[in-house]
């Protein structure tokens, strides 16, 4: 049989659950069956918005198909969930947040989300259209990758994921089947649909955990509260897988392979892979930590260990600093605003009296000094003349005061009459 979630191949019949997924798996439920009829459903319902090329790809309740976006006249993937498979209420739930949180989640190394919709048939919506591989197929087909195509994936992945945390995101179910890689290189992180926001409860289904068991932290079998640090924890089990070909935890079944997350320590890295250098498997083997306070802070934390980077990397042809950041944003340029008046000149200063005005006042002040002197002088000698009159015993006919500044009335004839002689 194969997992209609995850696509792995050659299960045993008697399997009633995927051992790498954990989703269900019986003769009778290959996934979403795709008729004719359906599609034809799919392009009436559609029609005038998207022409449905081909499809992509298939999970155990949604389609994925190749499509024309006619308003704009680009090609996009378009995600469907037929509402006639829907067996439980929490597929139409998982659905939506998927698009809610890929639609607000905007970095390079996340799948961008374009539209949401419904119709009577169906809920779908369009992201972009990653032109390439999953990390899981390519591993498939070429088995142990080299190491710094893995360094530089895992860097781009943790990048994403750093970007999701600080927006207080855990996307859970991080594995190499949601890593989409472009002929170039280029890394998205795609399916957010058991991400939650951080301290809510889980979107579960009978109180059982989310995630695949596979790639899923110990404390999310517990269906609590997780963090950034589950992510970390699935992200170490990637980057194993892609280093060795294969997980550090398998079982026949699904009880074996919890069992393995919980009590058992994982393999080093270096025991199937010499050539990968300590630090590496140091970093690894702290990520795998079963609890959580033992491994890294953050995703950062654990790619700069890897001696990656988890900022988002540049494409080609983009200009860069020469220590590797992005240039900043040029800013943009400012309304034409009215032109501003000149400010006026200041007035000129006073000018500086002449000399000939300066000697006019100077000489004003001295003739007002020395009339001043000679009324105190004139004065004087009135006050002078009247002391000595009566010192002498002469009587003296005071003089009347003179203004200062007048000439003296002459003075009258003084002459006393002749005396007779007796």
């Amino acid at each position: 049989m194969t997992c209609p979630s995850c696509g792995t191949t050659d299960l045993p019949e008697s399997a009633a659950a995927c051992p790498h997924c954990g989703v269900a798996v019986t003769p009778a439920s290959p996934g979403v069956v795709v008729s004719p009829d359906l599609e034809r459903v799919l392009r009436r319902d559609l029609a005038g918005q998207y022409e449905i090329a081909e499809l992509l790809g298939r999970g155990g309740m949604s389609l994925v198909y190749l499509a024309h976006e006619v308003e704009l006249s680009r090609s996009v993937a378009i995600k469907v969930l037929p509402l006639q498979f829907i067996q439980a209420p929490e597929a139409v739930q998982r659905f939506e947040r998927e698009a809610r949180i890929g639609a607000a989640l905007d970095h390079p190394h996340i799948v961008p989300i374009y539209r949401v919709g419904t119709s009577g048939t169906f809920l779908w919506y369009t992201m972009k259209l990653v032109r390439g591989r999953t990390l899981s197929q390519m591993i498939a087909a070429q088995g142990p990758l080299p190491v710094d195509t893995v360094l530089a994936i895992v860097a781009q992945v943790g990048s994403a994921l750093q970007y999701a945390h600080r927006h207080g995101v855990v996307h859970r179910d991080v594995k190499p089947a949601n890593v989409m890689v472009e002929e170039s290189g280029w890394a998205l992180v795609c399916d957010f649909g058991v991400a939650r926001a951080f301290g809510n409860v889980g979107l579960t289904q009978s109180g059982a955990s989310l995630g695949t068991p596979r790639y899923m932290a110990p404390e999310q079998f517990d269906a609590g509260a997780t963090d950034g640090r589950a992510d970390q924890y699935s992200l170490a089990i990637l980057t194993f897988e892609a280093l060795t070909g294969s997980a550090p935890f398998t079982g026949d079944s699904l009880g074996e392979l919890v069992k393995k997350h919980l009590l058992e320590p994982p393999p080093r890295v270096t025991d199937l892979r010499p050539d990968v250098a300590p630090h590496i498997a140091n970093a690894i083997a702290r990520a795998l930590e079963k609890q959580p306070d033992l491994r890294y802070p953050d995703i950062a934390g654990f790619v700069d260990a890897l001696g990656g980077s988890a900022a988002p990397r540049i494409p080609g042809g983009f200009p860069v600093r020469p220590s590797g950041t992005p240039l900043p944003p040029r800013p943009l340029p400012r309304p034409p605003s009215a032109p501003r008046r000149a400010p006026a000149p200041p007035p000129p200063p006073a000018p500086a009296p002449s000399r000939s005005r300066s000697r006019l006042a100077l000489a004003i002040g001295v003739l007002l000094l020395a009339a001043a002197a000679a009324a105190g002088a004139w004065r004087e000698r009135g006050w002078i003349a009247r002391r000595v009159a009566a010192w002498r015993g002469d009587t003296v006919r005071s003089v009347p005061r003179a203004h200062p500044l007048r000439a003296a009335p002459p003075p009258a004839d003084t002459a006393a009459p002749a005396h007779s002689a007796r």
